[in-house]
């Protein structure tokens, strides 16, 4: 699954250039991580690198499941929910 990229442009302006993960088990509780972001590192290497994130896996490329993530907060993410994959049973 990739999110369109009107639905990136959309996601990025709603986070204001920001990380936008709030995960506790990221040592960010109750605020944003709100590490600052450049919007031509998405993927890459750099200062400012980051990716669009979808939240749920089964919740499809829209906004609402799209959020903008700094490269540490989106490989935790990543890893965690290549884990949670791995032991699903089918």
């Amino acid at each position: 699954m990739a999110f369109p990229d009107y639905v990136v442009e959309q996601a990025w302006r709603r986070a204001g250039g920001k990380c936008e993960c709030r995960r506790r088990t990221h040592n960010h509780p109750y605020v944003r991580c709100n590490k600052e972001l450049v919007w031509a590192n998405r993927g890459r290497e750099g200062r400012g690198k980051w990716e669009a994130h979808h939240i749920s896996s089964s919740g499809g490329d829209t906004l609402s499941n799209c959020e903008i993530l700094c490269w540490d907060c989106h490989k935790i993410s990543s890893s965690k929910l290549s884990l949670k994959s791995k032991h699903r049973r089918f």
